[in-house]
Order: C-alpha cells, then structure tokens, then sequence
C-alpha cells in the first residue's frame, strides 16, 4: 500500500446502510489500558457484517462509519497499560469485540482479554 501516511492505515469503511464498503485511510489507533494493537493479517466478512451492512442486525446497530467485522489473525505491534500476556511480534487470533473498531482494516486496538 502506497502513500499510507505514519499514522494512519487502510480500511474497508461503511458510509451508510446497503452502501459497498469504500477503501480509504483513516487514523490508526493506539493501544488503551489493557489492550494490544494488532497488525491484521486476515479478517473476513461473516454473515453479521453482511446483515449489519444490510440494516438487518437488530442486535449489531453500528454508528456510520464504521469499520466491521471482528474475526482477526494478527501479529502484536503494541501492547498498551497493564497488557502483560502478550509481547511485540506475538502472532495469535482472536476478536475485536463489540463497540470497537472492526477488523477489515490494517491495525485494531482490541482488548487483551479477546485474543
């Protein structure tokens, strides 16, 4: 990926209900108390996302825009406060759980307790 700034990383976004994602940068972000952040080797779009997408996830509301899914395989590139399970360069799987970022991205901070 070209031209990517320091800071920021690529995403699949979704702007509005029923919308296609749209590929764009966004700000990456950093690991909070007890969380790790992750470069994201695989995700995937599951059936929640593409229900999510459709408006059809009455449990799964998101606020637009918003980066989905949550099913990860990673690599540590962080650990944030409190994180003591895990180190840089620890590869592993897990979720971002709800009301975090998604994983169709480069990077997500996502709790510890989730990998």
């Amino acid at each position: 990926m070209t031209n990517v700034k320091p800071h920021s990383m690529r995403a699949l976004v979704l702007d509005s209900y029923g919308d296609p994602f749209r590929i764009t940068d966004v700000a990456r972000l950093t690991p909070g108390n007890a969380q790790v952040l992750l470069r994201i080797k695989a995700s995937g779009v599951n059936p929640l996302d593409t229900n999510t997408r459709n408006r059809k996830a009455t449990h799964a509301k998101q606020r637009l825009s918003a980066i989905l899914s949550i099913d990860l395989a990673d690599v540590v590139e962080a650990v944030g406060p409190g994180v003591t399970d895990f180190k840089p360069s620890d590869e592993g799987y897990g979720m971002t759980g709800g009301g975090l970022q998604g994983s169709l991205a480069e990077f997500a901070a996502v709790d510890a307790d989730f990998l």
